[in-house]
């Protein structure tokens, strides 16, 4: 009798690894949630027709992210974490005392662990500065804002054992940016005099409220006067949070946005999927003004006010900012907007648009430098340019980078050891010389 038991228990235990592989066979893989990438079916040949080499690994990263009833299990463990434990089995996700869910990847930023150098907080300013100076050679105005994380506006919900600390990149910016002249829009203060949360407990953003509110602070910037915040605004119980789909994949608990009730009316020029498409462009009949917005998640509910407020919009995902769309799409106003946790990729991501000339007279101050220069075709970026990249030695904090090029000299985008400047195509740029100088 206790040898059939035996037999019995392996035969349920053997049956029971066989269901996430075979519960894929029949149903397919699990779909990708949240902020997952999806992972492709692997293919034995390539589409040239050679083997694929690396198949084996494709197929182990394609049933490991797809077995049946993996985002159950998921659901399942963190449930039980939180509920148990009081918190998270996800290190993306943090659980503040009372529920309210935080992004783990912000806290290096907020913590001051991922601090930016001095030089790295110069060189993103002057880099902004550069933008701007462009923007206006194009005739359009230039405003930039970082959206404030939860973090930041809500340390009361968040982990107690996360420190907010002091001098931010944000707030070090901001002084820099304040130096440089550059138009910055203060999102700050407009959240933190408001009395009610503006940001969802289980999402990383801000709501369609908070969304209206950070509308009108940037176009009070641009010296127009709107009062989307004023609503009316009607709740809806639709959304679901992506730090909440991030830890329950398989939940369903929804939470209230807003809807603006005098409605929108501008409409679509481009083929709109959702708003998390790279680009979206809109035009609003007798509405003036032409917008060039680059914009990331927090754009999501940012970009139908900024749509109803220009007759035309064109909303960009792209990291490396297209600064020469400014022309192509004759804008009246250039916006960036991003994550305060994502500030370095002002500096990872240099913009696209030709690196301004400077008078011969900037060298006078200046220093050459030993660099290694290296060139990439840009025409496909930016047609009858190139762009120009090389290495810096040592740096003062605010220090700019020029180069001497075909008796040229251009400011390039400087980066701490680094710099980039798309320069026309047809310049000698293998004997471009190097300065540093203020």
């Amino acid at each position: 009798m206790k040898k059939i038991w035996y037999i019995l228990f392996t035969a349920v235990f053997f049956l029971a690894c066989l269901v996430p592989s075979v519960g894929m066979a029949i149903f397919g893989a699990a779909p990708a949630v949240a902020n997952e990438i999806p992972v492709s079916r692997p293919q034995l040949t390539n589409f040239d027709g050679s083997f694929n080499t690396g198949v084996l690994e494709q197929l182990q990263s394609y049933i490991g992210s797809g077995f049946f009833l993996r985002l159950e299990g998921i659901t399942a463990w963190d449930r039980l974490c939180a509920k148990g434990f009081a918190t998270s089995a996800n290190d993306d996700v943090l659980i503040g005392p009372d529920g309210w869910l935080f992004y783990g990847g912000a806290v290096n930023d907020i913590s001051g662990a991922g601090q930016m150098t001095d030089r790295q907080i110069w060189c993103a300013a002057r880099g902004l500065a550069l933008m701007q100076e462009y923007a206006q050679s194009q005739g359009a105005d230039l405003l930039f804002t970082a959206v404030c994380g939860k973090y930041t506006l809500y340390p009361e919900h968040a982990p107690k054992y996360v420190t907010v600390a002091e001098g931010s990149n944000r707030e070090r910016l901001e002084a820099a940016l304040e130096e440089q002249d550059v138009n910055y829009v203060n999102l700050y203060d407009p959240f933190v005099q408001q009395d009610e949360e503006l940001y969802w407990q289980w999402d990383s953003h801000w709501n369609s409220r908070g969304a209206a509110l950070a509308a009108d602070a940037i176009m009070a910037a641009a010296g127009e006067d709107t009062d989307y915040f004023s609503g009316p605004f009607t709740p809806v119980l639709d959304h679901k949070g992506d730090l909440y789909e991030m830890l329950y994949p398989t939940g369903t608990a929804l939470e209230a946005d807003y809807t603006w009730e005098p409605g929108f009316t501008f409409g679509y020029l481009s083929n709109f999927r959702s708003a998390d498409d790279i680009s979206i462009e809109t035009e609003n009949p007798g509405v003036p003004g032409s917008l060039l917005m680059f914009r990331d998640s927090s754009g999501r509910s940012l970009y139908p006010y900024m749509a109803q407020s220009f007759g035309r919009a064109y909303f960009s995902r792209e990291t490396n900012y297209r600064l020469d769309y400014v022309n192509q799409q004759q804008a009246t106003l250039v916006v960036i907007e991003i994550a305060e946790r994502t500030l370095p990729y002002l500096l990872k991501y240099p913009a696209v648009y030709p690196a301004p000339a400077r008078d011969a007279g900037v060298l006078a101050d200046a220093r050459p430098v030993d660099s290694t220069l290296t060139a990439d075709d840009a025409d496909a970026a930016m047609e009858g340019y190139r762009r120009l990249s090389g290495t810096l030695p040592e740096t003062a904090a605010d220090e700019a980078v020029y180069l001497a090029v075909d008796m040229a000299v251009y400011e390039a985008v400087p980066d701490e050891g680094s710099f980039t400047a798309y320069i026309p195509a047809d310049a000698d740029w293998q004997s471009a010389q190097i300065y540093v100088g203020a």
